[in-house]
């Protein structure tokens, strides 16, 4: 039987079937954010012509985040998990998981209680850092990290960046997440993310905008290099000639770096190695640049290509072993 990885990420689903060893992959646009539409139209067909029927699921893995702290490792969706409303693929895992009759996990979920304390205090009692990213994928990139320096899987200290549609950053040692930022709320812009902004700015834009929505959508949906040069793709970042837009590249390697020596300090500095991933990586230009910054703080692994669905399936290696539910009595 085979395993279904469902992937959400910013403006995209990426799914997996593996079975046996063979892995059959996708990835598609987010129906303005509706799960069922998304479902009926996009990802039904592909399950279908892909050959995936009711009994050849044994279980769907996904990502998500806590509501309330709890312990790492494997959880099953159902209907007693508290999740943070919109993140990840648990609406889209559950429309699937009716559909094919099988359990949906979730691995190593976002959760602000594994971060150190230190990570969770801002400059103001009235707001905590969520310190939210996926910690599944973090953790597998430390793990893969660690496989390539030749070190004990868990083993080893390492600052990952999945740099991608949305960027996740993270300092992880121990197998453990320290501390983690994405472009959503502190980190470099994205493609449609604005990342860290200036605080006296953020107030004149949520002045600017009638409601909370507008101003959200404005740094979430058209910031980045969607507002800097009009792209819609990833793809399309080296196509665009000039100064300007040399600038905004540059830019963006230099928002990076400047995260991931911060994240150097979480570690105190005694890093392994910087484990790089996600598709701006595959780009020669960027990846180039971004060694030049951040050699002196450790080696530099570069893994291009987007890493969420085989970080899923690693997860589901787990639950074949018999790793134990966390939330199954």
């Amino acid at each position: 039987m085979g395993v279904l990885a469902v992937y959400v990420q910013g403006n995209t689903v990426q799914v997996g079937v593996e079975r046996q060893g063979d892995l059959t992959t996708a990835a598609f646009a987010l129906s303005s954010n509706n799960p069922e539409t998304t479902a009926a139209q996009q990802l039904l067909p592909w399950l279908q012509a892909a050959g995936v029927s009711q009994d050849s699921l044994e279980f769907i893995v996904t990502n998500g985040a806590l509501q309330e702290k709890g312990p790492r490792g494997v959880y099953l969706l159902d209907a007693h998990l508290q999740l943070v409303p919109g993140w990840g693929g648990s609406a889209l895992a559950q429309l699937l998981g009716k559909r094919f009759s099988c359990p949906i996990y979730l691995v190593d979920p976002a959760s602000a209680g594994e971060c150190h304390p230190h990570a969770l205090v801002t400059g103001i009692p009235a707001i905590q850092r969520a310190c939210l990213a996926d910690h599944f994928l973090l953790k597998y990139l430390a793990r893969q990290g660690a496989l390539r320096r030749g070190l004990e899987q868990g083993a080893g200290r390492f600052i990952v960046a999945h740099l991608d549609e949305v960027h996740q950053l993270g300092a992880v040692a121990e197998d453990r997440v320290w501390d983690c930022l994405t472009s959503a709320d502190e980190g470099p812009f994205a493609l449609r993310h604005s990342g860290g902004l200036p605080f006296d700015g953020i107030l004149d834009l949520c002045s600017a905008w009638r409601n909370r929505e507008a101003a959200l959508a404005e740094v979430v949906e058209r910031g980045g290099l969607k507002g800097y040069l009009h792209v819609d793709r990833l793809a399309d970042l080296y196509t665009q000639h000039g100064e300007g837009a040399e600038l905004v590249r540059q830019a963006l390697v230099y928002q990076t770096a400047k995260e991931i020596a911060a994240l150097a300090v979480v570690l105190h500095g005694q890093v392994d190695a910087i484990v790089c991933a996600g598709e701006l990586v595959a780009f020669e230009p960027f990846r180039n640049a971004l060694h030049q910054r951040v050699s002196f703080i450790a080696p530099l692994i570069a893994m291009p290509g987007s890493q969420g669905v085989q970080a899923l399936l690693a997860g589901a290696e787990r639950i074949r072993n018999h790793e134990p539910v966390i939330n199954r009595n």
